[in-house]
């Protein structure tokens, strides 16, 4: 979804805050994997549809951009089937900032409406 489409997601957000949102989704990615117990299963990029685990971690950073840190950190320990994975919220609180930038530039502060299609 990122690597794709660069110059349009520079084009909606700008240079420096599309920068700032792809390094802070790569270093939650990087965390996950660096402090998950098994490789966990999850779709490829172009797939539109998301694996119980890529839905628990969307949940997660939905937690971390509604600063509910606590529940981050539980959250980041379940996901991982660790005891507490500090570099996983760590991440997480690096990248909502960048996050609800991008969210607010695009738009998406709006709720979904329950119910409604993610795709």
């Amino acid at each position: 979804m990122l690597g794709c489409g660069v110059r349009r997601w520079e084009t909606l957000l700008g240079a420096e805050a599309v920068g700032r949102f792809v390094s802070g989704i790569v270093g939650v990615v990087r965390a996950l994997r660096a402090e998950r117990a098994d490789d966990g299963p999850f779709m490829p990029a172009t797939c539109c549809r998301l694996t119980g685990h890529e839905c628990a971690l969307v949940g997660l950073i939905g937690r971390g951009r509604r600063r509910l840190w606590g529940e981050v950190e539980r959250g980041a320990a379940a996901i991982t089937g660790r005891p507490e994975a500090p570099r996983l919220v760590a991440a997480l609180r690096a990248a909502v900032g960048p996050i609800d930038e991008a969210a607010g530039r695009l738009g998406a502060s709006k709720r979904r409406p329950v119910g409604a299609a993610l795709h």
